[in-house]
């Protein structure tokens, strides 16, 4: 089912569970993406642009689809839009993972931690990683990763809402964010640039592993 690339970088990790996770996070991708399409998971490849974000190809250009990826211990997912070209990303965190508050006061902005700092104290790891996973969807969609900054943008969480500075030649109107708590134990957030300001909707199905077919790796 993967290409020689995946392969050589599932057996760069170090740690067994570091594999499991990316075979089945890319054994999602390949499964999802076929039943979508309607094409063989092994028929796909993927091109990554100048900061890693990849791109689904088949044969010799891009598909008719977009998608984002995550995965973290004990989950993997991805926000999937039909069409070429869409700005989209999707983060996942763990709601048990260690959290750094001092993180945010060097990264987010000053109205992010005025947020978290009005929060109750047993609610800032959560609030914490609320914000951390919109803020990962965002530069996940734009393809640019940690190269921006994390301060240039801020989100008003409940619901979400993205906030720019003038550092960013982004329209707010132009973006929309969902997120959710999976499982009880996981947090999500997926980001979209739409052209219009349309209704979103959103489908969320949970996948069980054992239909990912990673017997073929």
């Amino acid at each position: 089912m993967f290409d020689e690339t995946e392969r050589a970088r599932a057996a760069r990790f170090v740690f067994p569970r570091h594999r499991v996770q990316f075979i089945a996070a890319h054994a999602l991708v390949r499964a999802v993406l076929g039943r979508l399409c309607d094409v063989p998971p092994a028929a796909w490849r993927f091109v990554t642009d100048a900061h890693g974000k990849p791109s689904a190809w088949l044969d010799d250009g891009p598909a008719p689809v977009s998608f984002n990826l995550s995965h973290t211990e004990g989950m993997a997912g991805l926000a999937i839009r039909l069409g070429a070209g869409w700005a989209i990303g999707f983060d996942l965190e763990p709601l048990a993972r260690t959290v750094d508050l001092a993180v945010a006061d060097r990264f987010f902005s000053a109205r992010e931690v005025a947020w978290l700092d009005a929060l109750a104290v047993s609610a800032r790891d959560e609030g914490f990683l609320r914000l951390w996973t919109l803020k990962e969807a965002f530069i996940k969609a734009t393809g640019k990763g940690l190269t921006q900054n994390l301060a240039a943008f801020s989100f008003d969480p409940f619901p979400p809402r993205i906030r720019f500075t003038a550092e960013l030649p982004e329209r707010e109107a132009d973006w929309w964010f969902e997120q959710r708590l999976l499982d009880g134990g996981f947090v999500a957030a997926v980001g979209l640039r739409q052209a219009e300001t349309l209704p979103v909707e959103t489908c969320w199905t949970a996948v069980d592993p054992a239909d990912l077919g990673t017997q073929d790796f």
